[in-house]
Formats: structure tokens, C-alpha cells, sequence
């Protein structure tokens, strides 16, 4: 039996809602067990928005879900004004399967299962823990556009896998920060919503998480915002620590989603929780020692500092940031700035110090 057929074995159906659905929508906040300062940001983020037509938020942790993680989650959320929040925790059958099959890609997909589940409203928006949003009325916007024009999937930004336009499929929208019917997305068994190869056009694909049956939907019904304005992505944060978690000695930071990290956790959680993440001066080290465990050696990754670092102050200059918060950051990030030459307004090539 293949891996395909026993989560099609597993996951044959969706739970019955207990109550008739209510109108409006839900953020669905899908974050890293081990990673709590992710959902102090979240919230933080969320609790500037319009809440208008949002009727609760959803806390869902993956597989990592580390002890204090509950408490930190309700300390952060006594003063969380926009909705109630409720924790959708693991239930026996995904922790007995994450616990022998531990994929990223598949954990991401068993937290989707299990958040859509607990919805109770006609529509769900999937909040990415790495996505700031600066524009106070965006959500709200987003939802009453996906309403107003009748729309199953509306996006923010078009898929990030460039082969579906090659084959002339322009509507498959990217997960982050969409809005979803819900009855579309229950419209579909949970398995079919699941990351895998597929045919598509004829031909077999690997398709993110939802691609598939956005690609079964007339175009017409999955809209996206013209432009990616209104909001901060830095993206595939968490994978690239999952990729890190996974290797011993080394691990090249490419697009210095590890050193993010660290810059965010130092700014917004200085309780004392264990990440397992290096410190500022581990990093600094990595780009000179090829034994140091996280390293900026390749001349590819040097080159993209600039990009990223660009993206890191478009963030610093927004209000998405106490003062405090981003004096850290400033401070923290003060090394690499001069180490790869870099000031606000111009970017010089990375540096290499003997």
C-alpha cells in the first residue's frame, strides 16, 4: 500500500459541523510547536486589524508542540480584543501518524485538516506566522472582496511554483494569507487538499498544499490581489528550520531564514524559552568558520543579503514594530550590515574578512 492510499485510508472524510455555519471568517493561525514567539507576533499582527466580520481566531500548533507553549498562549492572549481564540490541539490518530511518517510538508497538511475541522464559519483565512501586515483594514477588505465577488479561494499572491503558469493554469493562488469558502474547501475530501504529485494538464506534478483542487475550480471562483502591497513576507521560514532541525554539523543559511529567526525571538520573546536556534554571535561566526553550525560561506548566499536585508528594513521602517523591538533588531543585525557592507538606501558586494 502506498503512502497516497493510507492517508486516503486515514483522512477519507471531513467532521461534521456541529452547528449551522456562521457568517463571517476565522483566522486560522498555523504555527510551529516549538516556536511560541511565532504566535506572539501573530497575534500582535492580527490584534491591529479591522475585526469586523471576524467571528473567532484559531490557534493550531503543529506535531513540535513543546511544554509552556499553552501557557505563553494564554498569557498573550488576555488582552487579544479582535475575537476569541480557541487552541485546536492534535488528537490521538495525527499524533500516532506524525509520530512514524515526520514530514514538514505533511504536518503542514494535518494541521490544515485538523484546523479546517474545528471552523465554525463560511470562510477561514490561513495567517502565515512569518507575514506582517501593515495596512489596518486589509483583512477585512480581503474577506468582504472574496464575499462581494463570490469567490471559493482568494489569494495575495500568485502560486510560488512558476510551472502552472507555464502550462497556461494562471489562477492557483499561494496559501499564505488566503481567504477560503469553506464549503468549497470541505467540497473536497482532506487528502486531496494534501501536498503530492499529481496529474495536472496531463502531466505529473508535485502540487503545494490546496493546488490540485484549485486547479479542478473554474478560474473565474479564485481571485488575488493585482498587486503584494499592504503586507511583509519574508517566507519559508519554518521549512528552512525544519531542514536545519533535520542536519547534523554545517548547514549553509541560504536566505538567512535562521538568522531572522534569532532577530525576531531576541525582539519579541526575552522570556527565557529554549529555541533551538544559535545565538547572535553563532551566526557572526558562520561567515568566516566552515565548521561553525550555521555558515555564509557559498558566494550565492552572499549575494542574496542585500534582498534580504532590504526586506528586514522595509519591516524596521513600518509600524508593525515597537520601538524596542526594533532597536534589537537594529542592534543584532548591526554585524552582518558591516560585514557584508551593507547601509540603509545602497548594498555593496558581501566582504569576506580573513
Amino acid at each position: 500500500m502506498s503512502l497516497n492510499q493510507v492517508w486516503k485510508l486515514l483522512y477519507p472524510h471531513w467532521k461534521k459541523p456541529a452547528v449551522e455555519l456562521i457568517p463571517g471568517y476565522t483566522i486560522m493561525i498555523l504555527v510551529p510547536g516549538d516556536l511560541p514567539f511565532f504566535l506572539k507576533i501573530a497575534l500582535e499582527t492580527c490584534a491591529k486589524q479591522d475585526p469586523r466580520d471576524l467571528v473567532e481566531t484559531l490557534v493550531v500548533p503543529d506535531n513540535r508542540l513543546q511544554p509552556g507553549f499553552i501557557e505563553r498562549m494564554e498569557e498573550w492572549t488576555q488582552n487579544y480584543s479582535a475575537s476569541p481564540v480557541r487552541l485546536v490541539s492534535q488528537n490521538p490518530l495525527e499524533r500516532l501518524a506524525t509520530r512514524h511518517y515526520n514530514n514538514y510538508h505533511n504536518n503542514y497538511w494535518l494541521q490544515v485538516v485538523r484546523g479546517i475541522n474545528a471552523v465554525r464559519t463560511t470562510h477561514v483565512l490561513f495567517h502565515d506566522v512569518d507575514l506582517f501586515i501593515e495596512e489596518p483594514d486589509f483583512l477585512r477588505k480581503h474577506y468582504e472582496a472574496c464575499v462581494a465577488e463570490n469567490l471559493a479561494v482568494r489569494g495575495v499572491s500568485k502560486a510560488w511554483d512558476p510551472w502552472f503558469a507555464e502550462q497556461g493554469i494562471h489562477h492557483v493562488v499561494a496559501t499564505w494569507e488566503s481567504i477560503f469558502d469553506i464549503n468549497w474547501f470541505r467540497s473536497f475530501r482532506p487528502w486531496q487538499h494534501r501536498g503530492q504529485d499529481e496529474i495536472i494538464a496531463g502531466k505529473r506534478h508535485s502540487c503545494d498544499a490546496t493546488y490540485w483542487a484549485q486547479c479542478q475550480t473554474p478560474p473565474e471562483r479564485i481571485g488575488c490581489e493585482s498587486r503584494e502591497v499592504g503586507f511583509i513576507h519574508f517566507n519559508y521560514v519554518t521549512g528552512s528550520y525544519r531542514r536545519f532541525q533535520t542536519t547534523k554539523g554545517p548547514f549553509e543559511d541560504i536566505y538567512f531564514r535562521l538568522l531572522l529567526l534569532r532577530l525576531l525571538i531576541d525582539a519579541y520573546d526575552p522570556s527565557g524559552w529554549k529555541y533551538d536556534i544559535p545565538s547572535m554571535e553563532v551566526f557572526v561566526r558562520g561567515v568566516n568558520d566552515s565548521s561553525n553550525r550555521v555558515t555564509y560561506l557559498e558566494e550565492s548566499t552572499r549575494q542574496r543579503y542585500s534582498d534580504f536585508r532590504s526586506l528586514l528594513q522595509v519591516l524596521l521602517d513600518s509600524r508593525s514594530l515597537s520601538p524596542q523591538q526594533a532597536s534589537i533588531i537594529r542592534e543584532n543585525i548591526r554585524p552582518f550590515d558591516q560585514i557584508f557592507g551593507f547601509s540603509q538606501g545602497r548594498s555593496l558586494t558581501a566582504t569576506t574578512q580573513s
